[in-house]
C-alpha cells in the first residue's frame, strides 16, 4: 500500500511538470555548502544535482564546523524534497516554477579523458554530468570553485559563481558625494539638518545611516541620513580612547560605532585602513570610560593554515588562541600612549581580570546569550552566512555587535566576495535603522603600507 501510494504521488508530481524550463542548472558541492538554501534561489530553473555532489556532502556532514553544518542542512533539504515527492529524485520533481532532480547517469567520461581529466576526481565527475545535461539543452554549471569553472568553460560548458539573494557584485561604500545648490549647504549649517527631499532625485542615493559629502562650489559639509532628514555631523570630531580619525571614512565609521541606537555595524576594507583599531577604540571607550556596556567581547574565526589548527598548538586554550588574537593585541598596542607592547599586555590583563574584556573564538558562540556587551567580530569575511545567523541570534538587549573584515581577502574555502558573512550582512541589513556600514579604502597604517597596498 505504501509503495503504491508513493508511486501515485511521484506520477502526479511528474504530471505537474508540463513545461520544464529550457536552461539546466548543475550545482557544484561548494554552492550547497556556501548556501544550503540555494535551491530556492533557482527554484524557477531546471536544477540538476549530480549524485557525486550528494556523496561529497555525505563526506562533509561529520565535520564539527560551519561546513559540516551547511552540508547537513543541504542534505536535509534534499531529503525533504525526496519524501515530499514520492521517495525519489531520479526524475525531475516540481519546484516553484522549475524542477529538481539528482542525476545518476549521463557522465561523459570519454570527453573528460579526451581533455586529460581524471573521471575519478569528484570535481571532474560533476563537469562530466554537466556535459551530459548539455545534450538535453542549454546548461550552466554553478560553482564557487574557480578551478572547476575554468575547467568547465574549457570543455564548453557555461559556468558562473553563485551569488546569494540580494547580493551585489560591487562593494557599497556607505557614503557618497552630492553636488547640491548652495542653499542646501547653508540650510544644513543653519538648522543642522535638511529634509532629504531637498536633494531632489539624489535623495535615493543616500539610504538610512549612510553618509554624504554635500558640496556646492567651495562649500561642503558632512552629513548622515537619519529617517527623512539629512543631519549635519557634529563639529567636534570624536576621539574614542584618544584615537583621532585620519580621514572622512574613519570619521563616518566612528559615528556609527559610538551611536547607541545603531546595534549592528559592518566595517569593510583592505589591510591598514583601520577597521579593527576603530572598533576596539570605540568599544573600550564605551565600556571603560562611558560604561554603556559591561564588557568588550572580541571574537575571531579560527581559519587554520596547513596543519596549524588550534588542536595542534601547545598549551591550554588561552595559549592556543594567542596566535589568532595577536592582531587584536597589535591594535591595542597602537592605542597605548607609547605604542608599547608591554603596556598593551598589561592593559589586556587588567581589563580581563576585571571582566571588561574577553578574547574568544567564534567557535564558542553557539549556545551563548550576549547581554549588555559590545561584541567585535574580527575577520568576518571568513565566516559562513549560517554563522552570521548564529551570531546575530545570540545578541540580547543592550548589546552592540561590530563586524570587521575585508571581503576581497578570504581564507576560508567555499566562500567568495559575495557569499561571505560580511557581504551577506551588508546587503541584507542595508537600510535598516539599527544598521550602519562603511567601506574604508584609504590605508593609514604607514606610508610603506599605503604604498604597498597601492603598488602591489
Amino acid at each position: 500500500m505504501t509503495d503504491l501510494l508513493g508511486h501515485d504521488h511521484a506520477a502526479h508530481a511528474v504530471e505537474e511538470v508540463t513545461s520544464p524550463p529550457t536552461t539546466r542548472i548543475v550545482f557544484d558541492t561548494s554552492v550547497l555548502v556556501a548556501d544550503p538554501h540555494c535551491v530556492q534561489a533557482y527554484a524557477d530553473q531546471a536544477i540538476v544535482i549530480p549524485l557525486t555532489v550528494v556523496e561529497e556532502l555525505d563526506g562533509l556532514k561529520t565535520r564539527p564546523d560551519d561546513v559540516g553544518r551547511a552540508a547537513r542542512t543541504a542534505l536535509r533539504t534534499l531529503e525533504e524534497l525526496r519524501v515530499q515527492h514520492g521517495g525519489s529524485l531520479a526524475d525531475p520533481v516540481p519546484l516553484n516554477g522549475g524542477t529538481l532532480q539528482i542525476e545518476i547517469n549521463g557522465i561523459q567520461k570519454h570527453l573528460l579523458v579526451e581533455h586529460g581529466l581524471d573521471p575519478a576526481v569528484p570535481d571532474n565527475r560533476i563537469i562530466g554530468a554537466a556535459l551530459g545535461q548539455r545534450n538535453h539543452g542549454p546548461t550552466t554549471i554553478i560553482s564557487n570553485d574557480a578551478a572547476l569553472r575554468i575547467k568547465a568553460a574549457h570543455l564548453g560548458v557555461d559556468a558562473a559563481a553563485h551569488e546569494p539573494a540580494r547580493a551585489r557584485t560591487d562593494r557599497p561604500s556607505g557614503w557618497t558625494v552630492l553636488d547640491v545648490n548652495y542653499e542646501v549647504v547653508d540650510c544644513l549649517y543653519a538648522a543642522n539638518a535638511v529634509e532629504a527631499e531637498a536633494l531632489g532625485d539624489d535623495a535615493d542615493l543616500v539610504s538610512e545611516n549612510e553618509f554624504a559629502v554635500v558640496r556646492s562650489g567651495s562649500q561642503s559639509a558632512l552629513a548622515r541620513r537619519m529617517g527623512d532628514d539629512l543631519r549635519l555631523l557634529a563639529h567636534a570630531t570624536p576621539e574614542p580612547w584618544g584615537l583621532h580619525p585620519r580621514n572622512k571614512e574613519q570619521r563616518f565609521a566612528l559615528e556609527l560605532l559610538l551611536d547607541p541606537d545603531i546595534s549592528v555595524v559592518a566595517l569593510d576594507g583592505r589591510a591598514g585602513t583601520g577597521k579593527t583599531i576603530l572598533a576596539i577604540a570605540a568599544a573600550l571607550e564605551q565600556v571603560v570610560e562611558q560604561r554603556l556596556y559591561e564588557r568588550v567581547a572580541i571574537y575571531r574565526p579560527l581559519v587554520p593554515v596547513g596543519r596549524a589548527d588550534v588542536g595542534f598548538l601547545p598549551g591550554g586554550l588561552e595559549e592556543k588562541l594567542d596566535p589568532w588574537m595577536s592582531a587584536i593585541h597589535d591594535a591595542i598596542v597602537a592605542l597605548t600612549d607609547r605604542n608599547s607592547s608591554h603596556d598593551a599586555k598589561r592593559l589586556i590583563d587588567d581589563l580581563t581580570a576585571r571582566g571588561q574584556l574577553s578574547l574568544e573564538s567564534v567557535t564558542f558562540l553557539r549556545g551563548r546569550s550576549l547581554q549588555r556587551q559590545i561584541v567585535v567580530i574580527d575577520e568576518a569575511q571568513n565566516l559562513e552566512p549560517t554563522t552570521l545567523r548564529t551570531i546575530l541570534t545570540r545578541i540580547g538587549d543592550g548589546t552592540k555587535v561590530v563586524f570587521t573584515g575585508d571581503t576581497s581577502q578570504i581564507d576560508a574555502p567555499y566562500l567568495g566576495e559575495t557569499n561571505n558573512a560580511l557581504a551577506v550582512l551588508t546587503n541584507a541589513f542595508g537600510g535598516q535603522p539599527c544598521f550602519g556600514h562603511i567601506t574604508l579604502t584609504a590605508c593609514e597604517r604607514s606610508s610603506v603600507a599605503s604604498l604597498a597596498a597601492e603598488l602591489l
